[in-house]
């Protein structure tokens, strides 16, 4: 079990998919959404890898208007779903059962801009940061003044982008998160923060 932390769902308990899901730990979602706060409120929010929907249902809980969760797995899917539910969230919730890259690909038909804050945190063993942010970038579905919260191994490369810029990495242990600010298509590179 997790629990939101932040918001009006404060202290409120999710389920989490059996299995070998990694879930961000409370310390680490509390710092996230602390640096997020200014992207939070009204945000539209695409919460990719989506597992138990935990950082989606927590940016809800901060006053995000809209979340869409997208896992491959039809078990996360399941509990992210009941979560939603549980937490009196699901009419603002949309969910999608599909590859991560094969919904990106896919979304060219979602309107351009049309969320401002992605969460991506793919399971370590098949993250690939730098793609994932690519893969954003072609289909253009994030906001004018978006942000990716990208979440990997300190064992993955650091990714670049020439359609992103780093705004913050904070590490900790084994896990890296990074914040990427979109360059509405210009030519900035990413560098260490």
């Amino acid at each position: 079990m997790l629990k939101i932390v932040g918001g009006k769902a404060r202290g409120r308990q999710i389920k989490t998919p059996p299995g070998r899901i990694r879930p961000a730990t409370a310390r680490v979602r509390k710092a996230i959404f602390d640096y997020l706060s200014g992207f939070i409120p009204d945000a539209r929010v695409l919460d990719l890898y989506c597992g138990s929907g935990g950082l989606g249902l927590e940016a809800l809980s901060r006053g995000a208007i809209e979340a869409w969760f997208v896992d491959l797995s039809e078990r996360s899917i399941n509990v992210a779903k009941q979560n939603a539910v549980t937490l009196g969230m699901d009419e603002q919730t949309r969910f999608i059962c599909k590859d991560v890259f094969r919904f990106l690909r896919m979304s060219v038909e979602l309107a351009t801009g049309s969320f401002d804050l992605i969460f991506a945190a793919p399971p370590y063993r098949i993250a690939k940061p730098k793609q994932i942010l690519e893969s954003i970038a072609d289909t253009q579905i994030i906001a004018p003044d978006g942000a990716v919260c990208l979440e990997y191994s300190r064992h993955n490369d650091f990714p670049e982008s020439l359609h992103f810029t780093l705004d913050r990495r904070k590490i900790y242990g084994e896990t890296i998160i990074d914040v990427w600010d979109w360059n509405y298509g210009g030519s900035v590179k990413a560098g260490d923060n």
